[in-house]
């Protein structure tokens, strides 16, 4: 899946070389590919017409190179497009910036000569506001993927005037002053973008919560670099990861070979966790689900839903134990959603711990459970499936610095005891044993509901049974619950109006994307 590998800064440059080697194609060559497609993005997503000017922000390296053709490409096509020059007195300047400039001022002059216009081409003077009192449309090309330390000075200043511009800001590949391969911190300046056009790959800082907030909304353009084959240890889940992992519909299938999924969840006080994970199974494809819960949740399944099998615990209130002999011909068990951490509820799921020899999916309160037992990661059957949120993984793994340390801990957390983690987020993380993380690409913030994580544990525990294997389950379960949150959003109209039965409604739907891509 090289196309959808999340890169480095190291790698985009190794990249860069072998596309300029192989096709061929020169440095400067690559530099007027890249900028004309990133005008016709321009053109084809961005209403530029609702903007009365368009300042290109060039900076002195290839970044502001890649700015200038982008100018021209604008210009030529009538757009009332200025020049920002961000560049100090003396500073250095790259070979292909000096050939876009002299190219830039060929085309204005031109221009100038036919129409008697002024074309207004300025050089930022530090300490300058940048005001504009009509819609503005600023393209940043200041800095590009190589920086490596916070901006100080003239470049500080000159970001901070852009931020306080008040235009409706793109950045050229990323906003400049952010760090892409380490943490930027909080306090740091860097661009905050409303879009970033980035090239050819997605990288690692545009995934994460601290730092996507400085980039706004991603879009990739591709410019035609070439990558090595092979497997990379980031990657995105997209829909060709899951075409090629879903199984095709069986004619011939029955309840009997779609798998029997056993449910351990709920609560005197959570009752509803069990609800939406078994809906969320029924309409994951599983041919049936045993729901076992507390006798008071037992009581409202009937109505709520029907199709589940019920297995009702000795304990009114809580998750005590599994009698196994009772529920014979299970291939997959989830425990947690809605469980309580009560001490009947605790020595339940050690119990389930101690018995159960297959991959498990554990979520909420079973890995809250786990993290107050720490000793206890150490049962767990491999490749078992974990679904922590934010909090929820601090407390199994610790305390991040950053969402940088976050995914290093999360790395080292899936090694160390051979279990899959899906750390629920914007673009959620599916961290293999291995080591490698896949990105989720699906999804919306209208997802942030109670019980929406109830409904991946539910049709993780579908594909499970169904005999996906605990990787392909995460996969396929991560980017279909996502699909089918923005199903969900696109039929209520906006992301706030979902609730998570929502969700299950639209898995038929989101599986269709696929059959129809």
């Amino acid at each position: 899946m090289t196309e959808a590998a999340v890169l480095s800064v190291v790698q985009v440059r190794e990249s860069e070389q072998m596309t300029m080697a192989e096709e061929p194609i020169p440095s400067i060559d690559l530099m007027e590919r890249a900028g004309t497609r990133f005008a016709e993005h321009l053109l084809r997503h961005c209403p530029v017409d609702r903007f009365a000017e368009i300042v290109v922000v060039c900076g002195p390296g290839n970044n502001g190179g890649d700015g200038l053709v982008i100018a021209r490409h604008l210009f030529s096509r009538q757009l009332p497009v200025k020049v920002l020059l961000a560049i100090p007195e003396g500073a250095r300047t790259t070979p292909e910036f000096d050939t876009n400039w002299e190219r830039w001022q060929a085309l204005t002059a031109e221009k100038e000569t036919a129409t008697q216009e002024t074309v207004n081409t300025h050089r930022y003077q530090e300490g300058e506001a940048l005001l504009w009192h009509h819609p503005t449309l600023l393209i940043d090309a200041v800095f590009g993927i190589g920086l490596s330390k916070p901006l100080r000075d003239y470049q500080a200043r000159l970001v901070e005037s852009i931020n306080q511009s008040g235009a409706y800001i793109i950045a050229v590949d990323t906003p400049s002053g952010m760090l892409l391969d380490g943490h930027t911190d909080e306090k740091a300046l860097s661009v905050e973008a409303q879009e970033t056009y980035t090239f050819q790959f997605y990288k690692l800082a545009y995934l994460l919560p601290e730092t996507y907030r400085r980039c706004g909304e991603v879009s990739v353009i591709d410019i035609g670099l070439r990558l090595p084959t092979g497997d990379y240890e980031l990657q995105l889940i997209e829909t060709e990861t899951i075409k090629h992992l879903l199984h095709r519909p069986y004619k011939h299938a029955h309840k009997g070979s779609m798998g029997h999924g056993l449910l351990i969840a709920g609560s005197a006080d959570m009752p509803g966790a069990a609800v939406l994970a078994a809906t969320a199974a029924l309409r994951g494809g599983i041919g049936k689900v045993t729901v076992h819960c507390p006798s008071k949740v037992c009581d409202l399944l009937p109505v709520a839903i029907p199709e589940a099998i019920l297995s009702r615990d000795a304990h009114s209130d809580s998750f005590s134990r599994i009698d196994w002999e009772r529920h014979p011909g299970i291939n997959a068990v989830a425990i947690g959603c809605g469980l309580g951490t009560s001490p009947t509820a605790t020595q339940g799921l050690k119990s389930v711990l101690d018995e159960v020899g297959d991959p498990l999916i554990l979520d909420a309160d079973a890995l809250n459970i786990l993290a107050l037992n720490k000793t206890w990661l150490g049962f767990l059957p491999a490749n078992s499936i974990l679904t922590p949120h934010l909090k929820e993984f601090e407390r199994l793994a610790g305390k991040a610095d950053d969402d940088f340390d976050r995914i290093a801990k999360l790395r080292a957390f899936v090694r160390k005891h051979g279990v899959i983690v899906i750390l629920k987020g914007a673009h959620t993380a599916v961290a293999m044993p291995d080591g490698r993380v896949f990105f989720n690409t699906t999804g919306n913030p209208g997802m942030a509901t109670a019980g929406s994580g109830d409904v991946l544990t539910g049709l993780l525990l579908a594909l499970l049974s169904q005999g996906y294997s605990p990787a392909a389950a995460a996969l396929i379960g991560v980017w279909l619950h996502g699909a089918a949150g923005d199903c969900a959003t696109a039929q209520h109209g906006h992301p706030s109006a979902i609730i998570a039965s929502d969700i299950p409604k639209c898995f038929g739907k989101a599986i269709q994307l696929i059959v129809d891509n």
